[in-house]
């Protein structure tokens, strides 16, 4: 392989179990609670308050579809015409589909949903204020905003006794974490990346550690989470994500389905094509966090 890139922000979501099959249909929902019920101390023949308490509501996501044909035309085969040869096209070609699918995938998770796109972290993780996600609008609903930190900051610059993109890192994570509820990952670009390593390992800065167990790669740690950098990281974003509420679904029946070969009328070749239906979801935008602008 010497085009495709790795894929890590594909592998959180596969590690952790968050890739789910669902059935078809024009869109699905995802249930969230916003709001509390009433509590009341009492004794005795106290009245106790018996008013209806809204707070349950549902995000609706539709779904996205991806394609990726695989051609082969009738000189390929005859050149292929030993069985096994032909398996090796047939083989090499459908993973190339794939890869393909799965480059395209990931390229969108961290860009804006455009035309027929899936959602990507700057729709679910958004840069700015007010954004509608799921049919909730976050100018309203402020329980559904992301965390974010927009201030303009040179990362690597002495703060002492820290530095600058430490602080903004602290200072997102601690947001967007409470308790036991912690950024289980974190994904920048790879400058960003380059700088913290340069951070991690220069000359009387403290060691950060992580209880997370065994680190991946030997990525840096920054407390709870692992720091990784993925190439279609938006330029100076760094994403603080709790692997918890996010969820690649994917639809039952179009998981990387192959359709059957059919053949145009005007051309001795075959096409197929590799299928994939998919959405990026989220239940609980308050524990994912942003830094925009990272230099």
């Amino acid at each position: 392989d010497n085009i495709f890139d790795d894929y890590p922000t594909l592998s959180m979501f596969r590690e952790a179990g968050n890739v789910e099959m669902e059935q078809g249909g024009k869109e699905f929902k995802e249930d969230l609670l916003y709001g509390k019920n009433s509590a009341a101390w009492f004794s005795d023949y106290d009245t106790l308050n018996t008013d209806a308490v809204d707070g349950i509501t549902a995000a609706f996501y539709p779904w996205r579809y991806l394609a990726v044909p695989v051609t082969i035309s009738m000189t390929e085969e005859m050149e292929s015409r030993k069985s096994e040869a032909a398996m090796r096209l047939l083989a090499a070609k459908t993973q190339q589909s794939m890869l393909t699918i799965r480059d395209t995938l990931n390229a969108a998770i961290y860009g804006a949903q455009s035309g027929k796109s899936v959602l990507g972290f700057q729709d679910i993780v958004a840069d700015s204020a007010g954004t509608t996600l799921g049919g909730i609008n976050a100018t309203n609903e402020t329980w559904w905003e992301n965390q974010r930190n927009t201030t303009s900051t040179n990362f690597n610059a002495a703060s002492a006794p820290s530095y600058a993109g430490v602080l903004v890192m602290s200072d997102v994570y601690n947001n967007a974490s409470e308790g036991n509820d912690q950024i289980s990952d974190i994904f920048t670009t790879l400058t960003l990346y380059t700088e913290l390593q340069d951070i991690l390992e220069g000359t009387g800065y403290q060691r950060l550690t992580s209880n997370r167990s065994p680190f991946d790669g030997g990525h840096p740690a920054f407390r709870n989470a692992v720091v990784k950098y993925d190439r279609d990281c938006s330029s100076q974003h760094m994403y603080f994500l709790n692997r918890k509420y996010l969820k690649l679904k994917c639809q039952t029946g179009l998981n990387f389905a192959k359709t059957p070969f059919k053949e145009p009328f005007n051309q001795l070749a075959k096409v197929c094509f590799i299928v994939f239906g998919c959405q990026i979801t989220t239940n609980n935008r308050r524990r994912q966090g942003v830094a925009t602008t990272l230099t």
